[in-house]
């Protein structure tokens, strides 16, 4: 079982890394909050991204929500 400072140290690496995706997902709109696509093509491949980014942040935010429920254990 994990001490309680590794799971603090997890808990603020996982809300690093949702910072960050959510910085991507700032950083591909443009002023309007629209992003731009030029072709199908881009269009795809934006859905992609964004369904993936979709799902490593819900892995994220499941896996800090287990790591919380396990500090409040201790």
């Amino acid at each position: 079982m994990r001490d309680v400072n590794e799971i603090r140290d997890r808990i603020r690496e996982i809300d690093d890394t949702l910072k960050e995706l959510g910085g991507e997902l700032d950083g591909s709109r443009d002023q309007s909050g629209h992003s731009d696509p030029q072709d199908f093509g881009d269009a795809g491949q934006d859905l992609q991204a964004r369904a993936e980014r979709d799902s490593q942040v819900q892995t994220l935010k499941e896996e800090r929500g287990r790591l919380s429920r396990a500090l409040e254990n201790f």
